[in-house]
């Protein structure tokens, strides 16, 4: 992209009031840096703001996973809600302008077009889609089935997971199939959030009733991030009427989390009681394999035929390791920077774009960290870890927090040995490799120390 243009004094001060609202509303600072700096204000008033981005890629990824905490800025700066349309940067041509959320630019959409904004699903996530491993296969299943026979199996399905697993894309992928079964399904997918706003104003409008029938008539409700109703007590009360109307007229209901329900702090114990009738699954961190089918995926989708040397994406996939939207955010800037500056994609230019995904963040994934961690989990002692005991009670335990401390962190193998009561770097390289070998065998080792590691990379 150009260099930015001198903004009015005006837009600017509007534009970094913006950003200070929607930073504090984003989960990283790299997504903030990422995402968001790049954009260039066009137009900016209450009635409609037009953004420039760096290319079609940030427009699609925006739409999927920042515009709510855009538009929620927009309307703190300004007070209303104004239309928003991005402006790809197009360096040999006019820019092409976007309306969101459509995935193709495009200025003016016929109304057949515009159907599907009626249940507000996004098109790109269908189960087609979507990478199946072990990590979120029991989760797909219950889905499928879900969408196979609305109301009558696993009502309510509730997902729980944490940021960025592919709760949400289960979530509208089970619409999709069920619309694509049943063209006239009544099919709605809302945030607990939106759920909650368009109560409130129901109910400062007079609209109470209006608000009911648009939720307790519809088949399936979908309603994501159900821990923002945490602590409303009025919205909480207003959903589990709804809910109770779905399920008593036998329509599906689909709810996704951050937590299982009996962890949701201020959650009503009516509404967990509810939640655990029907079928909780939780989605977990993907394996090797899988970040690496959902890079591939991904490459499909949106890579315009470029084809990624092996090497790049395994990087890709072995350093962002507990967070499938960093994944693709990070392909997705690789990809967007191989095009912009039309050079051959290498290792050299992924790890560059990894600097911005990947915070070791030496501070908290300390030696001491790992230890603490290993001895929970094999329920060996600190001291003994670091001492001179070599029963295989303690030994294993040893090399593997030898093994999790080479994986996560920049240490050489003197300076883990140092971790370890001084011992040399030879010891820890044959610890590593001993376990490295063991893992391949041993499923209950593996599945132990697969846990270790996405704990200690996500905590």
């Amino acid at each position: 992209m150009s260099a930015q243009p001198t903004l009015p004094e005006v837009t600017a001060q509007l534009w970094g009031q913006v950003l200070t609202a929607v930073q504090v509303r984003l989960e990283t600072q790299q997504a903030f840096d990422t995402w968001l700096k790049p954009i260039v204000p066009v137009t900016l008033s209450p009635q409609l703001v037009e953004l420039e981005v760096p290319n079609p890629f940030f427009i699609d990824w925006i739409h999927q996973y920042h515009l709510s905490a855009l538009r929620s800025s927009l309307r703190e700066v300004f007070g209303t809600d104004p239309e928003v349309r991005f402006i790809a940067h197009e360096p040999s041509g006019p820019p092409a302008v976007q309306e969101p959320p459509v995935p193709a630019p495009r200025i003016i959409l016929p109304r057949e077009d515009r159907a599907w904004l009626d249940s507000r699903l996004n098109p790109r996530h269908t189960f087609a889609s979507f990478v199946v491993g072990g990590s979120n296969a029991f989760a797909h299943a219950g889905c499928r089935a879900v969408a196979e026979r609305p109301g009558e199996a696993y009502n309510p399905l509730f997902i729980f997971a944490g940021s960025g697993l592919g709760k949400t894309h289960l979530l509208h992928a089970i619409g999709h199939a069920v619309r694509e079964r049943r063209p006239d399904a009544r099919v709605y997918y809302v945030s607990a959030e939106r759920f909650t706003n368009e109560m409130i104003y129901a109910i400062q409008h007079a609209q109470t009733l209006a608000f009911r029938n648009k939720y307790r008539n519809v088949d399936v409700l979908l309603i994501d991030d159900i821990q923002f109703l945490a602590g409303k007590e009025s919205t909480q009360e207003e959903f589990f009427y709804t809910f109770n109307a779905l399920r008593d007229a036998h329509k599906q209901v689909v709810v996704t989390a951050d937590k299982a329900p009996k962890d949701i702090p201020m959650l009503e114990e009516r509404l967990t009681s509810r939640f655990n009738q029907g079928l909780v699954t939780d989605i977990e961190h993907p394996d090797l394999e899988t970040r690496m089918a959902i890079l591939r995926n991904r490459i499909e989708q949106d890579g315009d035929g470029v084809v990624l040397p092996d090497d790049v994406l395994l990087l890709i996939a072995d350093r962002i390791r507990s967070n499938v939207r960093d994944l693709e955010g990070c392909l997705v800037r690789v990809l967007a920077l191989g095009s912009l500056l039309h050079q051959e994609i290498t290792l050299a230019m992924a790890e560059q774009v990894l600097q911005h995904y990947v915070n070791p963040e030496p501070d908290r994934m300390t030696p001491e960290r790992i230890l603490s961690a290993v001895s929970d989990r094999f329920g060996v002692k600190i001291e003994l870890l670091c001492g001179q005991r070599r029963t295989q009670s303690v030994a294993l335990p040893r090399q593997v927090a030898m093994y999790v401390m080479r994986q996560l962190t920049a240490l050489s193998l003197a300076e883990i040995g140092r971790a370890f009561g001084g011992r040399d770097h030879t010891t820890v390289m044959y610890a590593c490799e001993k376990v490295a070998t063991l893992l391949r065998t041993d499923n209950l080792l593996e599945e132990k120390v697969n846990t270790l590691i996405s704990t200690l990379a996500s905590g």
